[in-house]
């Protein structure tokens, strides 16, 4: 509800995606497994992918979204998430932000393709 009432200030749409497994399934290769994350901790135990639980489950979340998504029929699908560091594509391909666009705080922005 926060997220939601702070989201409207800037006019930015919020949905709500389920998060069960995401912070267990990797963000790179999809395995999923209740051993993958240990505390904070996030190491795939099939491919090695190493980094923070709750940063692998925003990529996971921002993936479903996308994911669910791409059929949409209100004038396009999303093409990606802007996480704090860079953006996730519907392919799992990830651009890392360059340091002046990079910003602080929680937040995801998706960009829609509207044809062509």
């Amino acid at each position: 509800e926060y997220v939601e009432y702070k989201a409207e200030e800037y006019g930015i749409t919020v949905e709500q995606v389920a998060p069960e497994n995401t912070s267990r399934r990797c963000s790179e290769c999809g395995f999923t497994h209740p051993d993958n994350r240990e505390d904070e901790d996030f190491e795939c135990l099939k491919c090695g992918y190493e980094n923070h639980a709750d940063y692998n489950a925003a990529k996971n979340i921002g993936l479903r979204y996308l994911r669910r998504n791409q059929t949409g029929g209100d004038g396009g699908a999303p093409l990606g998430v802007r996480l704090n560091s860079g953006t996730l594509n519907v392919n799992g391909g990830y651009s890392p932000a360059d340091d002046e666009s990079a910003r602080t705080g929680v937040h995801a922005e998706s960009h829609r393709f509207s044809g062509g």
